[in-house]
């Protein structure tokens, strides 16, 4: 060992260099619990300007002279922007450094929001519903990255990330109840500046109360990929969001869903060839992964559907207002929360597959209690009892779905997990919408043909009827794809040592098997 002074003189600056690292890498003193209710609010405020439209439309219909189709793709920018630049989000985050790339995105949704509030004119709207997306892009990878450096690994971090799966469906749910409330009291742009105002507050305190993370590393970003992931990504929401006012066989609905096709399928193959992919190709291989993902796509997708599908039910069939459309809300909010309190225990006492497997289960039963039951007899008590059930359902899947999906995954990849994870969420209202509307128009239509009197009602409940035989089928899925690895040595009760789907509570062999779940570092 090389003892000369120049030697001794690099250690030390390496010394002091690893632990200046360190120091950025660790939270600062204070209450883990304080830092996850800052980075949760914000990612609460990105998935509630997801609905924060579905109440405020009418009005800002009204005010701003749009058409049905300019609202539609109003109201779609935001997270068109958002899911396709998530992959490029994950990168920066990792090249710029988390707090300060979270810092960036938050300003920049501020901002966003805060145009929005004041535009004058439908462009306006849009261009600021677009960079709202753009700044959720770029916070929203960072966040999740940040919370993984916030909760070292164990029993709390498994407990904040069952937690943080509840906030989308609540984000959403936050969404509509409080821009219901503000176009009854006050005006639409309520709605965009309270969103404005929140995000600031988050800014304020972010300095003092988040670490900084890993230092930034210097990987080149993957502009090509960049490009085409993004293109694909909106091109095919495009393509979903135009089914609504146009129909699945219309041009404008088939263009982009064969430009977007394309357009991934190209994605995909140029990420085989780079260096430095935004996606690594065996980061979804994991099947276990995979089926997480596919859950945590399914939770906010009927919750958005049964938000979308229920307004108009309430409004038009019941002629509730948007304040009571809102109210209505109200204890599907107050479960989620309610399932908040308790999620990360029921994971950690049951394992990811059987809370997801329950979560599917009830979601089913919620789902007929509206439709079988509370539309079909015109049951509005029973169509709020249903409402309740799902959000526990959706509660109970999320909290599993997104443990599920990073576990394993190594702390260099926390970013892309966090964009991959924001991805799925972001996909399933977008396609289920598209998917769920369409049903219910062709139904409704198909009524209306025969003369039925209550075609719109009939619409709607078979739509709700068909998501319930879709989550039934997702039960069988779950229950395959998120069984615990078999391989490895027998434990000394004859059971099969894998890496354990309990979060917190890994089995003795899990990081020798970590690729199971795992990948190659981007």
């Amino acid at each position: 060992m090389d003892d000369s002074p120049e030697a001794r003189a690099q250690a030390q600056v390496k010394a002091r260099s690893h632990a200046h690292a360190e120091s950025l890498a660790a939270p600062p003193p204070g209450n883990t619990w304080a830092r996850f209710a800052i980075l949760g609010a914000l990612q609460l405020m990105l998935n509630a300007s997801v609905s924060v439209t579905f109440a405020a439309g009418p009005a800002m219909q009204r005010e701003l002279g749009l058409s049905r189709v300019d609202l539609i793709i109003d109201s779609a920018a935001y997270g068109l922007a958002f899911s396709g630049l998530l992959l490029l989000g994950g990168r920066l985050t990792d090249r710029i450094g988390q707090r300060r790339l979270f810092t960036r995105g938050t300003a920049l949704f501020a901002v966003a929001s805060l145009a929005a509030a004041l535009a004058p004119s439908s462009h306006t709207v849009l261009a600021a519903r677009f960079l709202q997306g753009c700044g959720a892009a770029l916070a929203a990878p960072a966040a999740m990255a940040l919370l993984r450096v916030v909760f070292p690994e164990g029993r709390a971090r498994a407990t904040a990330l069952a937690r943080w799966g509840l906030l989308a469906s609540l984000g959403a749910a936050v969404g509509i109840v409080l821009s219901g409330a503000l176009v009854a009291w006050l005006n639409w742009r309520w709605s965009f500046g309270l969103l404005a105002a929140a995000a600031a507050a988050v800014l304020a305190l972010t300095p003092r109360s988040l670490p900084a993370g890993p230092a930034p590393v210097r990987v080149p970003v993957d502009l090509l990929g960049a490009v085409l992931g993004t293109l694909a990504l909106s091109t095919l929401g495009y393509g979903f969001v135009m089914v609504g006012p146009h129909g699945w066989a219309a041009p404008q609905v088939l263009a982009p869903l064969a430009l977007g096709a394309v357009l991934l399928a190209v994605f995909v193959a140029a990420q085989q060839r780079v260096r430095a992919p935004l996606l690594p190709p065996g980061f979804l291989a994991s099947r276990y992964r995979a089926t997480a993902l596919v859950c945590a796509l399914l939770g906010p997708a009927i919750g958005a559907s049964t938000a979308f599908l229920l307004a108009l039910y309430f409004q038009q069939v019941r002629g509730y207002s948007a304040l009571q459309n809102a109210l209505a809300f109200i204890p599907y909010s107050a479960m989620l929360l309610g399932v908040g309190f308790v999620a990360g225990r029921i994971v950690a006492r049951l394992g990811i597959r059987a809370v997801a497997v329950g979560g599917l289960a009830v979601i089913a039963a919620g789902l007929f209690l509206i439709g079988g039951v509370g539309l079909r007899t015109g049951s509005t008590p029973y169509v709020l009892a249903g409402l309740v059930i799902l959000s526990a359902g959706i509660g109970t899947l999320m909290s599993a779905a997104v443990p599920g999906a990073v576990s394993g995954v190594p702390e260099e990849q926390s970013a892309l997990a966090g964009a991959v994870v924001n991805t799925a969420i972001l996909a399933g209202p977008t396609i289920s919408l598209a998917l769920i509307t369409s049903a219910a128009d062709a139904r409704t239509a198909s009524l209306l043909a025969a003369g039925d009197p209550a075609a719109a009602t009939g619409g709607y409940a078979f739509a709700f009827e068909a998501a319930c035989a879709v989550f039934l089928l997702a039960i069988g899925l779950a229950l395959y794809g998120l069984a615990p690895a078999r391989q490895g040595r027998k434990g000394r009760r004859g059971n099969r040592i894998g890496p354990s789907d309990r979060m917190g509570r890994p089995g003795p062999r899990a990081a020798d098997r970590q690729a199971e779940h795992s990948s190659t570092p981007a």
